[in-house]
């Protein structure tokens, strides 16, 4: 016995088997899914940032302003894909928290491209954090950079009295070590609502 089906019936048929797809397909895409960066070296380049004006490290470093740039640069012909993080310097005994080490997030560099990353770049990193935008006085720790090829990157420091013109400058290589992973970069989180934001001195634990 045969069963037979109207025309109308596949098209309903078709239009169940496009929405299903739709919705297999639908984690798969960037609005929704987390992202894989394959890498196989790693940077960690020291930052040193005042951001709130004459408001500095206190006792931990001389008065003054402080101020890093740096500069990451694709040396291939190809276009690839890194991942960057922020890893805050903590007290020596001091447990890691949930705002210590930021999560990792992706950026494409074209064949040749450089990028210059600042204090107010890195700083861009904690807001929003876990839903929090966290605003520091200044900052210390390292801008790890995770890359699947080779890359010429670079830290400028410059620093001078309050109020002053620059009165120190140097500039330093960073050497990139074998670290062969796979990274999963996950979607940003929304801020919190009503939004939240707290104001944090350096070398004190972040608490939400």
């Amino acid at each position: 016995m045969h069963t037979f089906r109207s025309r109308q019936d596949t098209i309903d048929l078709s239009l169940v088997f496009i929405v299903v797809a739709m919705l297999v397909a639908a984690p798969c895409s960037p609005g929704y899914a987390q992202q894989q960066v394959g890498t196989r070296f790693q940077y960690a380049a020291k930052a040193l940032c005042t951001l709130a004006g004459d408001v500095g490290f206190g006792d931990a470093f001389a008065p003054g302003r402080y101020r890093t740039v740096i500069n990451i640069h694709n040396p291939t012909k190809r276009k690839i894909e890194i991942a960057r993080k922020f890893a805050l310097a903590i007290q020596p005994g001091e447990a890691p928290g949930s705002f210590t080490i930021t999560p990792y997030k992706s950026l494409t560099l074209e064949p040749d491209q450089a990028v210059a990353y600042n204090c107010f770049d890195i700083s861009s990193f904690y807001c929003p954090i876990h839903g929090v935008c966290v605003h520091f006085t200044a900052i210390d720790g390292f801008l790890v950079v995770n890359s699947p090829v080779e890359l010429d990157v670079v830290a400028v420091y410059t620093a001078h009295p309050k109020g002053g013109e620059v009165s120190t400058l140097d500039t330093g290589t960073i050497t990139g070590r074998r670290m062969p992973k796979t990274i999963i970069i996950k979607p940003d989180e929304p801020l919190a609502q009503p939004e939240k934001r707290i104001e944090m001195e350096p070398f004190k634990p972040v608490k939400p």
